[in-house]
């Protein structure tokens, strides 16, 4: 993996990792609330979710009309609504760069856990909960470089990207003709300082992917096509290759579901992804999914990285990819 490092002009010093369970706390997981586990409703999942103190409400019906927007290919043959088949990870990324501006150098954080509402007499409904943190780091790489050349060589601010660190959650749960449908979806802005993306600091400006995981050496993929962001097309793939998207013969990608690990209680999360956009070589997308708690003897975790680099307009990129497992610790015996 060593050899797709390749960055452009002079890089930031990287920083090492040690990764094991994700961190907990606020900014450091989506830690369990014991009102997830009680929940008789979609509501009260959104209240323990997405507190009002905490998060600014937004209107979920228009966000889920301007993914279904973004989503349309306009062939109309369809009966189902564009986003039938999107899951609540895929639909999540794209919601948030539909609404906040583009920035060159940026880092996406999504994080996944389950929860079940159990209305009195009725059967347990899934509910699928989703935050996506999105940190500039346009700023961070431009004082790095100006610490190495001084201001007079470096770019201006400006082309660095101007944005706050935002987060967004939503709620979804699988109604009829819709794996996820968004119920619920709240913003806030949040801190750089203290955030931790796989264990490491976010405001690392340099790449965590690549130092996430001894990575196996990778190999050329070619994705079918997509008009959507480069990042949202690469969310899709990796998800697929790890079983989590679907396809047939007669349709298109469907989400299936990570099993819901015993040991992980409501709200947690198992599953983190992180999308890196201008952290390495050109404007490159490097993603990482970690699927944390398999039901598995042998494999606790997977790991699994997809690397893409634009070749222009009108070229489909090229991609990379590459795959790893974690081993349950086994005692020294």
């Amino acid at each position: 993996m060593r050899g797709f490092r390749c960055w452009i002009g002079v890089g930031i010093a990287a920083t090492g990792l040690s990764v094991g369970s994700l961190a907990a706390g606020e900014m450091n997981g989506m830690s369990s609330d014991p009102r997830l586990g009680e929940a008789a409703s979609i509501e009260a999942v959104a209240r323990a979710f997405l507190p009002e103190a905490q998060w600014q409400h937004q209107d979920a019906e228009a966000l889920q009309a301007e993914v279904r927007q973004r989503l349309d290919d306009g062939d109309g043959s369809s009966i189902f609504h564009p986003d039938a088949d999107t899951g609540p990870l895929r639909k999540a990324l794209l919601a948030v760069m539909v609404k906040e501006s583009r920035l060159p150098h940026t880092r996406y954080r999504l994080r996944y856990a389950r929860a079940s509402v159990a209305p009195q007499g009725q059967a347990p409904i899934p509910v699928e909960l989703v935050e996506v943190a999105r940190f500039n780091l346009g700023p961070a790489r431009r004082e790095g470089l100006i610490a190495q050349h001084g201001e007079s060589r470096v770019a201006p601010a400006e082309d660095f990207g101007d944005g706050k660190h935002i987060a967004w959650r939503l709620v979804t749960r699988p109604v009829m003709g819709q794996v996820a449908d968004i119920t619920h979806a709240a913003r806030r802005e949040i801190p750089l300082e203290g955030a931790f993306c796989l264990n490491a600091p976010c405001s690392t400006a340099d790449s965590l992917n690549e130092q996430a995981r001894d990575w196996p050496a990778p190999s050329p993929l070619e994705p079918a096509s997509s008009s959507l962001p480069l990042e949202v097309a690469l969310l899709e793939v990796g998800l697929e290759r790890l079983g989590l998207v679907q396809r047939d013969d007669s349709g298109p990608a469907r989400w299936h579901p990570p099993e819901w690990p015993e040991s992980v209680p409501p709200g947690a999360s198992f599953m983190e992804v992180l999308v890196e956009r201008g952290l390495g070589q050109d404007d490159g997308v490097d993603l990482v999914i970690y699927l944390d708690q398999l039901m598995d003897d042998d494999i606790k975790a997977l790991w699994q990285r997809l690397m893409a680099v634009d070749t222009g307009a009108g070229e489909s990129p090229r991609v990379w990819e590459t795959q790893d497992g974690e081993p349950w610790p086994r005692p020294d015996w």
